[in-house]
């Protein structure tokens, strides 16, 4: 398997023409999956209640998990 650093690399040694479309069609593919993901997420109606309803706090900033992000670094 491929490590990001070595796609990025073969990336850039694509003419801008190809790395364009190329870009596009990542992009394509992201869309694609993040909504098969959010169809999925929402195809319970016990799992869309309870999505629905935790969304609703967000905006107030109720029941927010804010981790430590020291152990990221």
């Amino acid at each position: 398997m491929s490590t990001l650093a070595e796609i990025e690399s073969a990336v850039t040694q694509l003419p801008r023409p190809e790395q364009s479309e190329l870009l596009r069609f990542l992009a394509a593919l992201l869309r694609e999956t993040a909504t098969d993901e959010t169809d999925y997420l929402m195809s319970s109606p016990a799992n869309r209640e309870h999505l629905l309803r935790v969304t609703e706090d967000i905006a107030p900033g109720r029941n927010i998990v804010k981790p430590d992000q020291a152990q990221f670094r």
